[in-house]
């Protein structure tokens, strides 16, 4: 009890981490819900792979030495962003291109990308020895050490996030659900795709880049499958998913700090097991209302 209330004091060391994993807790379910309804789970996987290609293309082009991408630990973060973009940008265009002209199977494009992101990402380290350690460090995230400008720079943009997925969430459900219905309602179509891919590709690259590729797939897809067995409507369905992120990024931490263990890693499962036990309480949920249904039918 008394490291819960440490960690909860406004003078808290690692308030940054703290509310930082708990920012990507709370928005991150907000875009993955869009993964489930579109059916596009393993862009989850394969997008932050992605991006952490760039991020190593990246370091990579620095260190053949291209003097206009050195510079100081700051300015190399934000190079790494750049490339994280980038590489993210051009293959959501990609897959969305084929995905609209309704060629070829989705997920082997995918899966492709994905051994093909993966292996990239090894060779960029490898043909870059000396920024070998940085970029281990940025895969794995590195939101225990954010900088002051970094963290309300971050809160920021996933702010702004939240915003238009709660602002514009009919328009999104509307051409994710029923594309037909929102050209007849005079929606355009490719507009609001555009504007979801552009928030799905700003918030996987500064994702990776905050607490690495694992632990963005994790809040983009677990959070949402555990709510979607509660969920009523659209609303409830982000609200539940966002409130399970959350509570995993903020329990996760909590176990992490206390039990001096990889925060990634353990908020990922902490959100498996909210998942889990969704998925035990709506069994044992329906299981009631049957017994319930049975005992209220009359003799006959």
């Amino acid at each position: 009890m008394s490291q819960l209330l440490e960690i909860l004091k406004p003078g808290f060391l690692l308030h940054h981490a703290l509310y930082g994993s708990a920012v990507m807790g709370f928005v991150c379910p907000l875009v993955g819900v869009y993964f489930l309804l579109r059916r596009l789970v393993f862009w989850g996987v394969a997008l932050p792979q992605v991006s952490a290609a760039g991020i190593a293309c990246a370091f990579m082009l620095q260190g053949l030495g291209w003097s206009m991408l050195a510079g100081a630990e700051t300015q190399e973060k934000h190079l790494a962003i750049i490339g994280s973009v980038v590489f993210t940008g051009l293959s959501i265009l990609f897959l969305a291109v084929m995905e609209r002209r309704g060629k070829g199977v989705s997920e082997g494009r995918i899966g492709a990308l994905y051994a093909l992101a993966w292996a990239a990402s090894i060779l960029f380290v490898a043909w870059n020895a000396a920024g070998e350690t940085e970029m281990l460090g940025l895969l794995k995230g590195e939101i225990v050490a954010i900088s002051e400008n970094d963290f309300h720079a971050m809160l920021d943009i996933f702010g702004l996030i939240a915003v238009v997925m709660f602002f514009f969430q009919r328009e999104f459900l509307l051409v994710s659900y029923d594309r037909d219905m929102a050209v007849t309602l005079g929606r355009s179509v490719l507009v609001w795709d555009v504007l979801l891919y552009l928030i799905v590709g700003l918030t996987v690259s500064l994702g990776v880049m905050t607490v690495g590729p694992l632990v963005i797939f994790g809040f983009l897809v677990v959070p949402p499958m555990a709510a979607l067995p509660w969920a009523r409507g659209m609303m409830s369905f982000s609200i539940i998913a966002s409130l399970c992120g959350g509570a995993s990024a903020l329990g996760g931490f909590y176990v992490s700090y206390t039990k001096d263990l990889p925060l990634g890693p353990v908020a990922v499962c902490v959100a498996c097991g909210f998942l889990a036990l969704s998925w035990l309480a709506r069994a044992a949920w329906s299981r009631l209302k049957g017994r319930r249904a049975h005992t209220a039918l009359p003799a006959v």
